[in-house]
């Protein structure tokens, strides 16, 4: 899994992060031998507005679209930190 923080964005800590779901056919094990895992990446999105330990953050749920999955961490996590930033601008009104 990999995980990481941007911000501040208009206020807001932005916590992203993309974790391997193993293809359904892959042996479990494939991974753990040294092997190239297998499977799609799928992401997922936390605010905060004191940094990223802050014990108030703001966990809610988004349509992020149908069955969002990416072939890399990378991808995984540019879209849902720009989720991010765009619910931050959806919850203060509009555009920066």
């Amino acid at each position: 899994m990999a995980e990481r923080v941007t911000g501040p964005y208009r206020g807001y800590y932005i916590s992203a992060a993309a974790r391997l779901v193993p293809a359904a056919d892959a042996p479990a094990s494939a991974a753990g031998e040294g092997g190239a895992a297998s499977g799609t990446y799928v992401g997922s999105v936390s605010l905060a507005e004191l940094g990223p330990d802050d014990p108030h953050r703001m966990e809610t749920l988004l349509d992020l679209g149908d069955e969002q999955r990416f072939n890399s961490e990378e991808e995984a996590l540019l879209f849902v930190e720009q989720a991010g930033r765009d619910q931050v601008d959806r919850l203060l009104g509009g555009d920066r």
